[in-house]
């Protein structure tokens, strides 16, 4: 697997326009939500606006930026992104396997530690079938703010994970393809 920690962003609505939306060069297809924070996942990600319909990109950061609008100490950049892809030769994984990968990042991070139901609300979209693009902000349901620290290496340490637990090649990594120094 190779993550791509993006350099933080101001704008989250901007970021899901563009995963949501057909891409650059029209390369998106299929978008949609493979899994979302722990309180959304209570009613099923089937309960978030549906990747495809109209304005889901407003509704979906409205709902993301909650905390971060409702915060004590807000950042100026509060999202928080990052893809992860497949080797070429990996198998195809299915959505409920992104979500686990997924949920494994956001964890390893220390974003969303699994059962903090107050942790950072994020999402994970997929338009592709080897990658996977999480996108959080970066201020808790509680109302702290979350300082990511040395997210690119944990990254990497939860990629090693994943490939060993589910048989998939190890990952390139290389400055360029692994995003070094952003984030």
């Amino acid at each position: 697997m190779i993550p791509r920690v993006r350099p933080r962003g101001a704008d989250v609505r901007e970021v899901l326009r563009y995963l949501l939306g057909p891409g650059e060069y029209g390369e998106h297809r299929d978008q949609r939500l493979v899994a979302a924070w722990a309180a959304a996942a209570v009613g099923g990600v089937a309960g978030l606006p549906s990747a495809s319909s109209p304005g889901a990109a407003g509704r979906l950061a409205g709902l993301l930026e909650q905390p971060v609008f409702a915060g004590v100490n807000p950042p100026a950049k509060p999202v928080w992104h990052c893809s992860v892809h497949n080797h070429s030769d990996d198998p195809v994984l299915s959505d409920e396997q992104w979500a686990q990968v997924a949920a494994a990042f956001l964890d390893g991070v220390g974003l969303a530690p699994v059962g903090d139901l107050a942790a950072v609300r994020w999402v994970a979209v997929r338009h592709g079938e080897d990658h996977v693009h999480l996108v959080a902000t970066l201020v808790r349901q509680d109302g702290r703010t979350v300082w990511p620290r040395n997210d690119y290496r944990r990254c990497q340490s939860v990629a090693r994970e994943i490939e060993e637990r589910l048989g998939l090649r190890p990952g390139i990594r290389t400055p360029a393809a692994a995003g070094v120094g952003h984030g």
